[in-house]
């Protein structure tokens, strides 16, 4: 069976060559307050953007952008995975892929050609791999600590518990939640304040146990 999603430029559908992932995920900066995606790549790109303090607002497929022939380049419609608005008030557009050696050629031309338009027009225009995404667990822990970031906690509360955990080193998920054991910080919160970019952490592959929500 097909289904179908929408963004502002098109409709998004599973039918296609498998797998197809698509679907919507909740987005704290969005206006609507949730996105649509139609990639595992596009998730973890928009997970990714959201995770970012500099990052204010961001949109899914937003504009369809027809660049008129110029400077040697030929005429290209395109609509970048992601618009960002970021805290300078700067827009920046994303294209989320898998991988660099995964682009067919013609993919590879058009990215090309789409960010050679952006440069010409003084625009920033970057791809966003999802095999960098994934280097030492760094995705997996953001998705890990996102549902702790989202929650909301009295500002005191934090503070007071970054406080405690302030004079730690940059270290690593399993020496944080032995670090917040000692100094009496619930393991939710110290995932709050990481997702947060409170406390320097120390990106590596997960442990299977870490991928257990934490009941603390």
């Amino acid at each position: 069976m097909s289904r179908r999603l929408y963004s502002p430029t098109r409709t998004i559908s599973n039918r296609g060559d498998l797998p197809r992932y698509i679907g919507q995920f909740p987005c704290a900066k969005a206006e609507a307050s949730h996105l649509v995606f139609d990639s595992m790549s596009a998730l973890y790109c928009g997970i990714y953007l959201e995770w970012r303090q500099d990052v204010v607002s961001m949109a899914f497929e937003p504009h369809m952008l027809t660049f008129e022939a110029e400077a040697g380049l030929p005429e290209l419609t395109c609509h970048p995975d992601y618009e960002a608005i970021l805290d300078t008030g700067e827009i920046e557009f994303y294209e989320a892929k898998y991988s660099r050696d995964g682009l067919k050629d013609a993919e590879r031309e058009k990215l090309a050609l789409t960010a050679a338009h952006f440069e010409q027009r003084g625009i920033p225009y970057k791809v966003i791999y999802r095999e960098d995404l994934e280097t030492d667990g760094f995705i997996d822990t953001i998705i890990l600590l996102r549902r702790y970031g989202l929650m909301q906690y009295p500002g005191g509360v934090v503070e007071a518990a970054a406080q405690r955990l302030a004079q730690g080193p940059e270290a690593t998920l399993e020496a944080w939640r032995s670090h917040a054991a000692t100094a009496g910080v619930p393991t939710a919160l110290l995932y709050h304040l990481l997702y947060h970019q409170r406390l320097p952490l120390v990106y590596r592959p997960l442990l299977p146990m870490e991928l257990q929500p934490c009941r603390a």
